[in-house]
C-alpha cells in the first residue's frame, strides 16, 4: 500500500533516490497517524497542514540476516512557514521536536519481544541539539536517525537534519529509556 505523500516525494529527484534506495522499505511514519488516544496529537494534527509539515515519508534501512533490529530510519519532510521562528527559518524547538519524532519513529518500526513498538516503553530522558545551518522553509529535509548502541534499558541514539545538497544542518544526541510500564518509572 502506497503512503499518502510518496508522490509529492517522488517528484523531487533527491527524494525519490533515497526512496528508490534498495537497502530501503517505505514505513508508515505512525506518529502522522490520528488516536483517539490523543497520542502524538502534536504531528497528527497540529503539524499536519499546509503551512507546517505539509508532507512526511519514512523509509527503514533493512537489517541484516540474522540480525533483526532496524538500524537506521530516514523521514523526508516539507516544511512550511508556519514552523519559522526567523524570517524563512524553522524554529530550533520545531527541530529538535522533529528530531525526537524521527528517533520515535525508528524505535517504532522495532518491537520488543511481545511484538509492541520499542516506543511503548521508552521514553526521551535527553536529546542534545546542535545547530549547525539554517534549516530554511519552506523546504524539504531528510531527518536520519540511528540507533548507536543498546544498553539494557538505555538505548543511546543519533540524529541529523540533511537539505536536498546533502549539507547537515544539525544534528542529535539522545538517550531512550526503557520504562516499567506498570509502574510508569524511568
Amino acid at each position: 500500500m502506497a503512503e499518502p505523500d510518496e508522490a509529492h516525494f517522488r517528484s523531487i529527484p533527491w527524494c525519490s533516490q533515497l526512496i528508490d534506495d534498495p537497502a530501503f522499505t517505505i514505513t508508515p511514519t505512525f506518529s502522522r497517524q490520528f488516536k483517539s488516544s490523543t497520542e502524538d496529537s502534536l504531528f497528527a494534527e497540529t503539524l499536519q497542514t499546509n503551512n507546517t509539515i505539509n508532507a512526511c515519508l519514512s523509509v527503514y534501512r533493512r537489517p541484516s540476516p540474522p540480525e533483526t533490529f532496524i538500524p537506521e530510519v530516514r523521514t523526508l519532510l516539507t516544511l512550511g512557514s508556519g514552523l519559522n521562528g526567523g524570517a524563512h527559518v524553522l524554529h530550533g524547538g520545531i527541530t529538535a521536536a522533529i528530531i525526537d519524532d524521527v528517533i520515535g519513529t525508528l524505535l517504532t518500526v522495532n518491537k520488543d519481544g511481545k511484538s509492541l513498538p520499542l516506543t511503548w516503553n521508552t521514553l526521551t530522558a535527553s536529546l542534545n541539539v546542535r545547530y549547525l545551518r539554517r534549516v530554511e522553509t519552506p523546504g524539504t529535509v531528510v531527518v536520519v536517525a540511528r540507533c548507536r548502541e543498546v544498553k539494557g534499558r538505555k538505548y543511546f541514539m543519533e540524529a541529523e537534519v540533511r537539505d536536498g545538497e546533502g549539507q547537515k544542518l544539525a544534528e542529535a544526541e539522545s538517550l531512550w529509556i526503557g520504562i516499567n510500564k506498570s509502574k510508569e518509572k524511568l
